[in-house]
Parts: structure tokens; C-alpha cells; sequence
């Protein structure tokens, strides 16, 4: 009998027809395009280590541990990110970066997750969340011409353009739009999902409320958006990215969607090294709580930010998605080597 999750794996999808060679082509020839396009903009590519001695902590995303012989003591804890190791780089006076390769984050699995997947993240000094959405819109251009000859892609039977600059659309204006309710009262928000049919639980807190709007109402409204931002997301969300000034309660946070599908997430960062290090140990409480792990703050981190973290904005846009579309596949294993 194969051994269970042998049926999804690439050397055996090729021999039996399922996968095609000329769809692993095209993902090289994106890769590759990938680093052209941040090649001709002189951004430089790092390469930091995967395996690290800390965590990146957020209660919703669960990392991967490397044990010790006896399988007791955790050394390490493969990246499912590497944000922090590139803000010691930023903090350092690297200048404009970006990483391309993988990262690993447990419990993930679904036609859009896997445990390992390959993650473009770059960071622009200086650059406001408006210059990193013009680079999606960019490089997504440019890629969809590489590979399909026009400034398209193709989602769920459908011809999205990509060849003008996307949509915003504001998060607090979406839920007034399809829910009739601003994003932050969780009474109001309870009611809302309630007339919506969705049934929320009495447990549930105002996070679990706000996620259940995006999943069930949000995020299905952005698929007949083609391609288009979400912005303006709540700063009790967003740990390291910078609130926005004259509305606190909001960050300078944004999400890219095409065709309904989560493509990129990113933000202007949070500079100040006291609000970072106060937001971080808020998700470790938040992480302990939800899972009785409590994950360890990196000082190293930290110190960076003291010596000083330039103002920038930052990525992070998963390469899988982005393959699956360009090819015009609903399954992000279509496109992908597992």
C-alpha cells in the first residue's frame, strides 16, 4: 500500500500523466522572472537561514520544530517567514532586499496550503504600502505577458486583467457594504453574521467574529473584483505593521486578491522598537492561551529595532498561488514540486 500523501507527490503525478513538464517549465520561467524583475530594480536577493533559533510568533500560524536526538528539546524552528532575519538585515543597512525560496508552516493543507511552499518577500526603505502594491501590480504584469503573452490570468473559468493598477478597496467600507456594520464592535459584528445566516458561536471573540466575516462574506464579494487590495486593516491584527496616523485603531496593513483568491499580504512596518516588543509579547500571550505553547521573543530582533529599523514597507507573496494562476489551475499542486 503507498504510503498515505504519496498520491499528491510530483514524481509520480508526472509518470502517470497527471502533471506535465511544461507547467514545472513555466514555474521556472516565473521564478526566473521573479528575480529579473527585482534584479533590474536593484534590489538585492538574501538568503537567510530557514532553520532559526526563534520563532515568528502569530497565534494563527503554527511553526515547525527541529528536535534533538531524543526528540525532546527543540533547537530550532524552520521559518515560516523570513521577516525577522531580513529586519536585522534592513536594521543593518542593507538597503532594498528580497528572499525567494521556502517556507514551512504546520497544520496547513487545502487546494491553497501546503506544509512547505516557496514565499517571494521583499522590503522597499523609504517606500510607503503604496509603492509595494505598485510592485505586485508589476510584477504580476510582467509575469502574466512571460507566461500567458498578455496581461491576464485565468481564475475558476474567468479572464482577469491585470494590466492596470488594482483596485482599493477599504476593509471598514467592505463591511459596511456587505454586512452593514464597520469592522470593531463585536456586538454589532455578531448580529451582522447572524442575519447573515452564519450562526456565530457565543464563545467566540471579536477576532474569531472578524475572521468569519472575511472568510464567509469578504473574501467570497472580492472573487467578481478580478484583481484588487483590501487596505486599512485593524492594528489589533496587524503586529508589525505601523497604525495609521490619525486612526490608531487601523494599520497601514493590505491584502491582494485576484479572482477571490489571497495572493500577497503586506504593510508598512512598525519602526518603534517599545510598541513592537509590547505588540510581540501581546501574541505570545495570545499564542499561549490558544495552544499552552508559550514561544520565545527574539532579542536579536529586538535589538535591531533599538539600533534603529529604517521606515519601510514589506511583502510577503506566495509564489504557489501566483504559479496556479498564471497557469490557469485551481490546485496550487498543479503547479508545484511536492
Amino acid at each position: 500500500m503507498p504510503r498515505a500523501g504519496t498520491e499528491r507527490e510530483t514524481g509520480r503525478r508526472l509518470m502517470d500523466g497527471e502533471l506535465s513538464w511544461e507547467a514545472l517549465r513555466a514555474r521556472a520561467r516565473i521564478l526566473e522572472g521573479i528575480r529579473g524583475f527585482f534584479r533590474d530594480r536593484g534590489v538585492l536577493e538574501v538568503d537567510p537561514p530557514i532553520a532559526q533559533a526563534y520563532p515568528n510568533i502569530d497565534p494563527n500560524i503554527f511553526p515547525v520544530k527541529i528536535a534533538d536526538a531524543s526528540g525532546e528539546v527543540a533547537r530550532f524552528y524552520l521559518h515560516t517567514s523570513p521577516e525577522l532575519a531580513m529586519k536585522k538585515l534592513l536594521a543593518a543597512g542593507s538597503g532594498d532586499i528580497y528572499y525567494l525560496g521556502k517556507v514551512f508552516r504546520d497544520r496547513e493543507g487545502s487546494p491553497l496550503h501546503s506544509p512547505e511552499f516557496t514565499m517571494l518577500e521583499w522590503y522597499r526603505v523609504g517606500g510607503d504600502a503604496d509603492a509595494v502594491m505598485r510592485d505586485v501590480e508589476e510584477l504580476v504584469r510582467t509575469l502574466a505577458r512571460t507566461v500567458a503573452g498578455e496581461a491576464v490570468v485565468h481564475c475558476n473559468g474567468r479572464v482577469i486583467p491585470v494590466d492596470g493598477p488594482w483596485p482599493r478597496w477599504e476593509l471598514d467600507d467592505a463591511f459596511r457594504e456587505l454586512l452593514d456594520v464597520g469592522m470593531e464592535g463585536e456586538k454589532e459584528l455578531r448580529k451582522a453574521l447572524a442575519r447573515k445566516g452564519l450562526r456565530p458561536g457565543a464563545d467566540e471573540s471579536w477576532e474569531d467574529l472578524f475572521f468569519r466575516a472575511c472568510l464567509d462574506v469578504v473574501e467570497p464579494a472580492l472573487a467578481g473584483r478580478g484583481a484588487c487590495f483590501l487596505t486599512g486593516y485593524p492594528a489589533a491584527l496587524g503586529a508589525m505593521a505601523r497604525r495609521r496616523p490619525g486612526r490608531p485603531e487601523v494599520s497601514e496593513r493590505f491584502e491582494g486578491f485576484v479572482g477571490g483568491v489571497e495572493l500577497v499580504n503586506g504593510y508598512e512596518e512598525l519602526t518603534d522598537p517599545a510598541e513592537q516588543e509590547e505588540r510581540l509579547l501581546g501574541l505570545v500571550e495570545r499564542h499561549r492561551r490558544s495552544t499552552g505553547e508559550t514561544l520565545p521573543v527574539d532579542p536579536a530582533f529586538l535589538g535591531a529595532l533599538r539600533r534603529g529599523l529604517p521606515p519601510c514597507s514589506g511583502a510577503a507573496l506566495g509564489v504557489d498561488r501566483l504559479v496556479m494562476l498564471l497557469l490557469g489551475k485551481d490546485d496550487i499542486a498543479d503547479g508545484m514540486y511536492r
